[in-house]
């Protein structure tokens, strides 16, 4: 196990135990998530090394590096999947002036969004660190995805949108990443980052059992204040955060299904959540980050 002596945002140097969750997905074990007594971020603490992490992913259970549908969850998640698909591709249209542009979707999974860009005429790329989503985005989307340290050799001020899905949480060099990032990135480009909320109502609410927290592959636990801090150490600012409504039914749905509440609470706790999440979007249980250079280059 990897223990971190600092802080990954401010380096400060003491900690106090935050909450202890357990791994659903993978190896049913426990892992401690720890809180900066400095800035308050939370992260998990010990985690995985670098080269045992990967086994943590190895399972059917977990979604976003399969591509068939072998229950009602995997069903639910490939939905909103496809849902979700279209709108994204509008966000990223309405941040280039002259769409469609170059895109870097970094964590692009099996390349589902990666392929309709494409197909929409952007010049897009992925980078993924699981072989066996990238053979998944090989054998459905006729895609070349390529290993996260390809990021070093990238031509720089180049893409118009760089795209982190859920991705941020699980990349286990933040700093030298987020540096590759914004040197890829063009002057007047956007970083678009979605990751969890765990100042949630929804966190709170399930506590050690929510499912976003997903340790051991989530490392670190954001509240927006984290990301304005994170960024701002890189001479980024966020101009922008949105809620990911549907994010919060989807995670309600596992948080109940760790509970041993699948049904028939499941369903109406996360249809109270989206409604508490439609009127309280800052508290979303995922939130929508545009960032960009201060100031463009």
């Amino acid at each position: 196990m990897d223990t971190l002596n600092h802080c990954p945002l401010c380096h400060g140097t003491h900690h106090r135990p935050f909450k202890t969750c357990q791994d659903h997905t993978v190896s049913g074990k426990s892992f401690d998530i720890v809180e900066c007594e400095r800035c308050g971020f939370r992260f998990t603490n010990p985690r995985p090394d670098p080269d045992d992490l990967g086994q943590y992913y190895e399972s059917e259970d977990y979604t976003p590096h399969q591509d068939t549908s072998q229950g009602l969850i995997d069903t639910l998640y490939r939905w909103v999947r496809l849902y979700t698909l279209r709108s994204k591709r509008r966000l990223i249209t309405s941040l280039v002036s002259a769409p469609p542009g170059r895109l870097l979707d970094f964590g692009c999974g099996t390349g589902a969004f990666l392929a309709h860009c494409r197909s929409h005429g952007w010049e897009a790329c992925g980078l993924e660190p699981d072989a066996g989503a990238q053979e998944v985005a090989a054998a459905t989307h006729g895609l070349t995805v390529e290993p996260p340290e390809r990021i070093y050799d990238l031509p720089p001020d180049h893409f118009d949108v760089i795209t982190l899905w859920h991705v941020l949480e699980h990349v286990p060099q933040l700093s030298d990443t987020i540096t590759e990032l914004r040197r890829t990135l063009a002057p007047t480009g956007t970083l678009v980052v979605a990751v969890p909320n765990c100042a949630s109502l929804d966190a709170q609410y399930y506590g050690a059992d929510w499912a976003a927290y997903d340790v051991p592959r989530h490392l670190y636990h954001f509240r927006p204040p984290d990301v304005h801090r994170l960024f701002d150490h890189f001479s980024m600012t966020v101009t922008d955060i949105r809620p990911m409504r549907l994010d919060a039914f989807y995670v309600s749905l596992l948080s109940e299904q760790a509970r041993d509440g699948w049904l028939p609470r499941a369903p109406v706790a996360a249809a109270l959540s989206v409604l508490w999440n439609a009127a309280h979007g800052h508290r979303s249980s995922a939130q929508l980050y545009l960032i960009r250079d201060d100031p463009p280059r």
